[in-house]
């Protein structure tokens, strides 16, 4: 394994330490960073960078040693150097920019002192020449990134200072841009600058935070860069410049002082002036950018400055071994990603795509947290173990850093990411970006009012598709669309109904399971955990079905699910913990059942009389709309959970009034639109749904 340290234990050295670990692993080279050198505050990108290079090394074999930022080394780095020990099979390298010759001979001596023996200098003055930032620490060497697409449409990321921001003509000029046909424009801001932006009315605009990906993963994604500003902005920019160079991509220098150009860089001299962007873009690059990606290819100062010069110094020249990419349909392996939580709802959804899949001879798996994984696994997929989040986690972010580390680990360039969830984590946005995964986003709909906006609207953009399930009514299908947002029917698993003797032996067969006899079901499934406690609704079902002679009530909740414990003294309610309640729903006279997206569905579908009372938390979809569309119907009933009165009402009139009948009637009569399993497995597919 290959060690990077630094000449200082700073923010600064780290960072730089992360970008030259990040560029070698890029290559193929095992890279890792002691995880004692963490500073004591570490921004959160960071520690989804360092998190797959650090490493205890007590544990590991360390091959080499390369000390960057070498020529201010410091008594913390040489103390580390000592107190390891590093035997003489293990090559140890120096690295910095050196004012002179004594420079490197005095660092030398000092980083032989610490070891016992003989260090090798690499000068990066004598390398490369002069550095593109004053003071680099990182030896920003230009190395190339994968080739984009060649039908896609150029991608143009503009990179600001935050105080760009003041001039009130910026956000104009970039929405104005936005529109331009012929490239899709992105934003790269520094420090508070995506929020700011997001703020305003220009929220719509594509921003990325500057430290919100690797430079390598921007260069992966850009065609053409521009950089305004004072100088060139920073070390992790003029990496993304020189791999974007290297890489036969375009490089626009709009800084005041020219610094990229000045340096000698083979970059274009745009104009400082934003508003002269487009039109510079439109005329002078996009009809002539390979040309200019050939030219800058072949400049004497990008080859001095690229990585196989600085790999052939540190002795790590050979051809590293490549990481396997997915070729061909056939070997793009289909990973689903449901974000549960005590509820399956998500991978319930998933699974009934998934089968599709398989129908067509696919091999879809899944990474799924531990609430979902016994479902999953009963049903064939097999499933790689997510980390839930815990309150016992030293940072709300904990469980996704692991989570990302799993991820990047399984995923490989090419694979099918197929995520189900409201907030896309972190690990998810990265390890698309990072992997260049094709990734669908299966995102139910009926947002509540203001709830689609912000960063759910913000990370849709690293999916290829967005599948919106939809709604078993029209005026509830509200989802935002755009291009990529495909709407389909609704995701819903369907049984065969039971009629009416099957339904009698099954009733019987359950009666001799629980010990008990019966004349009216009731299934009562209303949720809970932190969507909101129904403790009150469900000691309101238990006492009226006590009250109601041959009644029996089955409150039903996923495995694992808390239950009130006072439910327990209730004679005629049992509690049953189950993966399958729409079995047991079709044996019932009556459900009374939250408006989820998966339970309602599977009620009107499977023509169940049911009471449907709503959940509503701020993240939560508007169940109060969904359930009063069926009601308006007479599909069903809804009350609200603070009507018990009502409820008591309604129960009685479901079972003694003849309701529940009509409602069954009501069901069987509807036209409902055909479910969209199969579409929404085309889409996954890279098929057009029909």
């Amino acid at each position: 394994m290959i060690l990077i340290e630094a000449g200082e234990r700073t923010d600064r050295h780290f960072d730089a330490k992360l970008l030259l670990a990040s560029q070698l692993a890029a290559r193929g080279h095992p890279v890792i960073l002691d995880d004692r050198t963490l500073p004591d505050r570490l921004e959160r990108y960071q520690k989804y960078e360092a998190a797959r290079f650090l490493a205890d090394l007590d544990r590991v074999e360390v091959t080499r040693v390369i000390v960057i930022g070498a020529d201010t080394i410091g008594q913390d780095t040489l103390r580390a150097l000592r107190h390891r020990q590093f035997g003489p099979g293990v090559a140890v390298h120096v690295v910095g920019r050196f004012a002179d010759r004594q420079a490197a001979i005095a660092a030398q001596s000092r980083a032989a002192y610490a070891l016992g023996r003989e260090p090798e200098v690499v000068d990066l003055a004598a390398l490369q020449g002069p550095t593109l930032v004053a003071n680099a620490i990182s030896p920003l060497a230009a190395a190339p990134v994968p080739r984009p697409l060649p039908e896609r449409t150029p991608q143009l990321f503009v990179v600001l200072r935050q105080e760009a921001l003041e001039d009130p003509m910026v956000l104009p000029f970039l929405s104005a841009m936005d529109q331009v046909p012929g490239f899709r424009l992105h934003v790269i801001l520094p420090g508070k600058g995506k929020e700011q932006v997001k703020a305003t009315r220009y929220a719509g605009l594509s921003i990325f935070g500057l430290s919100e990906l690797s430079p390598a993963t921007f260069a992966a994604r850009a065609d053409i860069a521009a950089f305004f500003g004072d100088g060139v902005p920073g070390e992790r920019m003029a990496a993304l410049a020189l791999d974007l160079m290297r890489s036969g991509r375009v490089a626009i220098d709009c800084t005041a002082g020219a610094g990229f150009v000045a340096a000698g860089a083979p970059a274009l001299r745009g104009p400082e002036d934003l508003g002269g962007l487009a039109n510079y873009v439109q005329h002078t690059v996009l009809v002539n950018r390979r040309q200019i990606g050939l030219q800058a290819q072949r400049s004497p100062w990008l080859i001095a400055r690229s990585v196989e010069p600085l790999e052939s110094a540190l002795g790590i020249a050979a051809e590293p071994a490549t990481e396997p990419t997915a070729e061909g349909d056939a070997a793009r392996r289909i990973v689903f990603l449901p974000t549960n939580g005590v509820g399956l709802g998500h991978a319930r959804r998933c699974a009934l795509v998934a089968a599709e899949l398989v129908a067509d001879g696919a091999e879809p798996v899944f990474a799924a947290f531990p609430s979902c994984i016994p479902m999953l696994r009963a049903e064939g997929f097999g499933c790689l173990p997510l980390v839930q989040k815990s309150p016992d986690h030293p940072e709300d972010h904990a469980n996704d850093l692991l989570n990302y580390l799993r991820l990047h680990r399984a995923l490989r360039p090419g694979d099918r990411l197929v995520f189900d969830g409201g907030y896309v984590f972190d690990s998810v946005l990265r390890v698309i970006h990072e992997r260049e995964i094709d990734a669908t986003w299966i995102r139910r709909g009926l947002w509540q009012a203001g709830q689609l906006q912000g960063s759910a609207l913000d990370r849709e953009r690293a999916f290829a598709h967005v599948i919106v399930p939809g709604e078993a009514f029209a005026e509830l299908n509200n989802d935002r669309g755009g291009a990529k947002v495909h709407s389909v029917g609704p995701i819903v698993q369907e049984r065969a109904l039971p009629d009416a003797s099957e339904r009698r032996v099954r009733r019987d067969t359950l009666a001799a399971r629980l010990g008990t006899t019966f004349s009216e079901l009731v299934v009562t499934m209303l949720g809970g955990g932190v969507a909101a406690d129904r403790t009150a609704q469900l000691q309101a079902v238990a006492a009226i079905s006590e009250a109601r002679r041959g009644c029996l009530n089955l409150v039903v909740v996923w495995p694992g699910a808390v239950v009130p414990p006072g439910i327990a003294g209730w004679k005629q309610t049992r509690v049953v913990q189950t993966r399958d309640a729409l079995s047991l729903c079709l044996l019932a006279d009556l459900v009374i059942s939250a408006a989820g997206y998966n339970s309602f569905h599977e009620i009107l579908y499977h023509r169940i009389p049911a009471i449907l009372v709503p959940q509503m938390a701020a993240f939560m979809d508007d169940q109060e709309r969904r359930a009063r569309a069926a009601s308006g119907r007479g599909l069903a009933e809804t009350v609200l959970a603070h009507e018990l009165l009502l409820l008591d009402r309604e129960i009685a009139t479901f079972l003694d009034a003849g309701k529940a009948d009509k409602v069954r009637a009501a069901l069987s009569a509807a036209t409902l639109p055909a479910p969209g399993n199969r579409a929404a497995a085309d889409l996954i597919l890279g098929e057009e749904a029909p």
